[in-house]
């Protein structure tokens, strides 16, 4: 799950049209270079090249090129909040997003919601939190520093990228990240450990509050058991009781709990 969208091109420029912004047209340029493994594009003949190459490969190492400019773009644009910050991510309707964080940071992060009812996976691989009403999808990067984190709402930004075949090489180049949208938050740059401990403690708070939930019931339930049982015979003979109502009466003696008549005229 990527937290930009990313669409190919063959040229090296286009007219892009933001409909939420008073259909404002840019002028795209896809001419940023990045650098592609040489071993998933080594230089050979090109026609060689597309005969045996395995074209997934490839294009999963531009993927992960695009996404390694786009926490860097990150890094230079985003605001510095602390987790988790719903005040402002209430003023949007968007109720999931990605958190961007190291991997071990987002091994660190599983361990706590390992075993609770706050995870959801995807495909066996991807997992999504919940938290405060909120879907967290996590992506782990190892270009991430562990100190740091990032919350970006989905599909905010776009990013434009295509391939040349030039003598001996395949090159791909890209966009600048593209904002599409006014209806969603600015990316946040977080403090990691902060994520972790904030949800540490959330959970742990919640799960206290859940068993003393649970404990007052069982309590509650067990007092009405109770009294249920001392109601199972008569006080009085032992004999067999029936009730009415919330009262009881026995038959086989002459005891009951019923209120008394009043016989006053």
């Amino acid at each position: 799950m990527l937290p930009f969208i990313l669409r190919t091109v063959d040229a090296p420029s286009l007219q892009l049209q933001i409909l939420s912004n008073d259909n404002l047209t840019l002028n795209v340029h896809i001419q940023t270079e990045m650098p592609i493994n040489d071993e998933i594009c080594p230089e050979s003949d090109s026609a060689e090249f597309n005969r045996h190459s395995d074209n997934r490969a490839i294009l999963r190492e531009a993927k992960e090129a695009v996404y390694k400019a786009f926490t860097t773009f990150l890094k230079h644009t985003s605001e510095h909040v602390s987790f988790f910050p719903i005040e402002l991510l209430s003023q949007y309707p968007c109720q999931r997003y990605t958190l961007i964080l190291s991997v071990t940071r987002s091994y660190e992060l599983q361990d706590v919601f390992q075993n609770t009812s706050d995870t959801i996976w995807m495909d066996g691989v991807n997992s999504i939190f919940e938290y405060e009403g909120y879907e967290l999808a996590i992506n782990a990067k190892h270009h991430i520093v562990d100190s740091s984190a990032f919350l970006v709402a989905p599909e905010k930004f776009t990013v434009f990228m295509r391939w040349d075949n030039v003598p001996d090489t395949l090159r791909f180049y890209r966009s600048s990240f593209i904002d599409i949208t006014q209806n969603a938050p600015p990316p946040y740059h977080l403090n990691a450990q902060d994520v972790i401990e904030t949800i540490q403690q959330y959970i742990v708070s919640r799960d206290s509050a859940m068993s003393l939930k649970k404990m007052r019931q069982y309590t509650a339930s067990e007092e009405d058991s109770n009294e249920t049982d001392t109601l199972a015979y008569c006080p009085e003979c032992k004999g067999e009781i029936r009730g009415i109502g919330r009262s009881y009466f026995c038959l086989q003696c002459d005891w009951d709990d019923l209120p008394p008549l009043d016989r006053r005229r």
